[in-house]
C-alpha cells in the first residue's frame, strides 16, 4: 500500500498514526509482497500477525492463502481491518482480536493463547512489531511451538538478539532466544519505507525452532537466574549468585566458569548445562 492510499484510507476515517502505539506503516509495496515467501509461508499456514495496523502486510499474507489471527489494539484500526477484510473474516481465513497482545506473566494476550493452544500444527508469527513491544512480545517466544518467525523490528534489537556470544549487547533474552531458535540478521531497511518515518533504522529478525530446542519450563527456570544474572551485567557474576542462587553458583564452578566470568561471558549451552545440574 502506497503512502497516499495509506493516508486516504486513514483520513476517510478520521484516522492518523498514533505515536503512543508506535505506529510506523511499512509502505513499500515490493517489500511487503515479499514478505510471506521469505517467512516460508504458504497456504494453509496459520500465521499470527501482531500490530497489523491498517493491513497492508495482512493482506499479503491472505494472498498466499495462509489462515491469519491478528491482534490490533488501535480501535479505530481494528474497525478499519473489519470492513477491510470482511469476506476474509466471514470466511474465518482472518481472525481479528482487538485488544493487547501482551498478556500478564510473559504470557500472551488470553485469546492469542487459547488460539495457540488449539492449533494441530506449529503456527508462523509474521509482524512488523511496535517498537515498544518487541522486547516483551519476544520474552514470551522462547519454550513454544513455533514453525518459524519473522518480524520486523528496531536494528538494534534486532541485532542484540542475532549478535555473537559475548558482544557488548548479549542479553538474558539473547541467550533464552538462543537456546529455542536459530537467530538470524536480515535484511535491513532505511526509515523511508515507512510512514511516518521513524527516527532510527529497522531489519527483519528471523527465527528458526532448532530440534533440541528447550521446553517452557527448562525456559521458566533460566528466565529467572538469567534476569538477575544480568541486572548487574558488568560484576562477577558469581559473587552475586552465591547469595540468591547457590545451586547455580555451584553448578557454573563445576563447570569450569571462569571466576571473574561475567554474565555475558558465559555460552548457552553452559547456562543450559548448569540447569540439568540444578534439577540433578
Amino acid at each position: 500500500m502506497k503512502k497516499n492510499e495509506l493516508r486516504a484510507l486513514l483520513e476517510a476515517r478520521g484516522l492518523r498514526p498514533n505515536s503512543r502505539f508506535g505506529q510506523n506503516f511499512l509502505i513499500d509495496e515490493a517489500l511487503l509482497a515479499r514478505i510471506p515467501d521469505d517467512a516460508g509461508v504458504s497456504s494453509g499456514d496459520k500465521v499470527l500477525e501482531v500490530g497489523p495496523g491498517a493491513g497492508a502486510l495482512t493482506e499479503q499474507l491472505l494472498r498466499v492463502d495462509a489462515d491469519v489471527l491478528a491482534v490490533e489494539l488501535d480501535h479505530g484500526l481494528a474497525a478499519l481491518l473489519r470492513e477491510r477484510f470482511l469476506s476474509h473474516i466471514d470466511s474465518q481465513q482472518l481472525t481479528l482480536i482487538e485488544g493487547d497482545a501482551l498478556g500478564k506473566n510473559e504470557r500472551l494476550n488470553a485469546a492469542v493463547e487459547e488460539w495457540w493452544q488449539n492449533l494441530d500444527t506449529a503456527p508462523y508469527v509474521v509482524a512488523n512489531l511496535p517498537y515498544a513491544i518487541s522486547g516483551p512480545f519476544l520474552a514470551r517466544l522462547p519454550g513454544r511451538n513455533i514453525a518459524g518467525a519473522t518480524l520486523l523490528l528496531q536494528k538494534e534489537v534486532a541485532e542484540k538478539v542475532a549478535g555473537p556470544v559475548g558482544n557488548a549487547e548479549w542479553s538474558a533474552l539473547s541467550i533464552r532466544l538462543s537456546l529455542c531458535f536459530d537467530c538470524k540478521l536480515g535484511r535491513r531497511l532505511p526509515p523511508e519505507v515507512f510512514w511516518p518515518r521513524p527516527q532510527i533504522d529497522s531489519a527483519f529478525l528471523q527465527l528458526s525452532p532448532k530440534e533440541n530446542a528447550i521446553s517452557h519450563e527448562q525456559d521458566f527456570q533460566l528466565a529467572e537466574v538469567l534476569r538477575f544474572s544480568f541486572g548487574q551485567r558488568r560484576k562477577q557474576i558469581f559473587g552475586r549468585l552465591r547469595k540468591q542462587f547457590p545451586e547455580w553458583a555451584q553448578a557454573l564452578t563445576e563447570l569450569d566458569v571462569a571466576a571473574d566470568a561475567r554474565p555475558g561471558n558465559i555460552a548457552p549451552n553452559v547456562w543450559l548445562n548448569a540447569l540439568d545440574k540444578v534439577n540433578c
